[in-house]
């Protein structure tokens, strides 16, 4: 091998009993793709490493310093933990301070679309294209304020009360009824990440676009298991790759 890729992310938001399995799966999955181009892939947790400054930035992983070693790196931008956001933005600069090869660069360019739902639809309008009306929750105590606004502008439901920054499907609500959505924007208030509102469209699955230097790929198509609302992976849903992507695909090029 040639190099190294070492993916880094936040164990604090996998249960305990399944971070083995997932450290498994998505080593094995990503090794496919970086063998045949002379990478390894690892996969570290966040929680594993110390960013720290001795005459010079290191980040120690059991006492050894990953910036001894030439390899590139992939950082997780969110956490459902206050604590475990503030430690990845921690690695994320040390990286970045001590010159290291970062792959994405969610924290200081546009990655940070991938994660933030609110920040992408807003850009999506600006470029003309159709979104989905989308209400951010005030945080805290705050958050109730948002209910009439939601009631007046999206309807009378049915709803989906999702966060804005993390993915996988976790912590996605859908919600029938007004009692519903108080209780749920009551539980979201007591969230450490942001929350959205969107209205509940109908739909027999959602769909990824891939791009490469702006232009459209491929696209995979992923539908919910048997009597679900998620078509997330992680959440049971099911995928196959396809050419749907045709009917978004200036959209896209827009967007990106």
């Amino acid at each position: 091998m040639t190099g190294l890729i070492t993916w880094i992310y936040p164990s604090e938001d996998y249960d305990p009993a399944d971070i083995d399995a997932f450290e498994t799966g998505i080593t094995e999955r990503y090794r496919k793709l970086a063998h045949p181009r002379g990478f390894d892939f690892r996969v570290i947790p966040a929680a594993d490493l110390v960013p720290l400054c001795l005459e010079r930035p290191q980040l120690l992983h059991h006492g050894e310093d990953l910036l001894a070693t030439p390899q590139s790196y992939i950082v997780e931008d969110a956490s459902s933990h206050p604590q475990g956001a503030q430690a990845l933005r921690a690695i994320y600069r040390t990286l970045h301070t001590a010159g290291a090869v970062l792959l994405n660069r969610a924290f200081t360019a546009p990655d940070y679309l991938e994660r933030d739902k609110l920040a992408l639809i807003q850009h999506a309008a600006t470029v003309g294209v159709p979104t989905i009306p989308t209400i951010a929750l005030p945080p805290g105590r705050h958050a109730r304020r948002a209910v009439p606004l939601v009631r007046r502008a999206l309807g009378e439901g049915p709803y989906i009360v999702k966060p804005r920054e993390l993915s996988m499907g976790v912590g996605v609500l859908r919600v029938d009824t007004d009692q519903q959505l108080e209780a749920a924007v009551d539980l979201a208030a007591q969230s450490a990440t942001g929350y959205l509102v969107q209205p509940l469209l109908d739909h027999s699955g959602d769909m990824r676009v891939y791009l490469a230097d702006g232009r459209v790929v491929t696209s995979l198509t992923r539908r919910p298991r048997p009597g679900g609302y998620l078509a997330n992976l992680s959440q049971g849903g099911s995928a196959e790759a396809n050419d749907d992507h045709h009917l978004v695909a200036d959209h896209c090029r827009r967007i990106a």
